[in-house]
């Protein structure tokens, strides 16, 4: 009876133990296709013409005139992760720049306070840190790639942040 209760602990243990290596290979497997999936459209980015990458990766269509190759606009999809319970667009991944929307117009400004993209920031090159729209005129842009999945844990995210400039 004592070997039985003892080997009973030992298989709930060991059990507990599988469950949670389960768990952990899940979480380690999630968050290398967000790194991945994160990279990947980072790269993309960086391959387009510079002035073209806030028109091409913004959510506004009506910028899009003239672009090389069409524009991807900022969500998009990973697969192998699950989007986030409430996501309105259904895709894990979405392209942010420092921008704020006026009159339904998403301007790239300046002004818009965001530590982690060093901001505010002037952009232009022109010395000034103002409160203009700079999506045309712009010689630095920061760029934030975001995924957002549901995790074995609950929600997840990853950012990858960088500064582009001409080359």
């Amino acid at each position: 009876m004592a070997v039985m209760v003892i080997l009973a602990v030992a298989i709930t243990g060991l059990s507990g133990s599988m469950l949670l290596s389960m768990s952990l290979n899940r979480v380690n497997r999630d968050s290398a296709l967000a790194q991945q999936a994160a990279r990947r459209v980072m790269e993309q980015i960086e391959s387009r013409p510079f002035g073209e990458v806030f028109a091409a990766y913004n959510a506004a269509k009506g910028d899009d005139v003239g672009l090389s190759s069409p524009a991807l606009g900022p969500n998009f999809a990973v697969a192998g992760l699950q989007v986030q319970h409430g996501d309105a667009d259904g895709a894990c991944g979405r392209v942010m720049f420092p921008t704020q929307t006026l009159g339904g117009l998403e301007q790239l400004r300046e002004d818009v306070d965001v530590a982690a993209l060093s901001m505010p920031r002037d952009l232009n090159g022109d010395g000034v840190v103002d409160a203009l729209n700079h999506a045309t005129d712009y010689k630095l842009l920061p760029v934030r790639v975001r995924i957002e999945w549901q995790g074995v844990s609950g929600p997840q995210h990853l950012d990858l942040e960088t500064m582009l400039s001409p080359r």
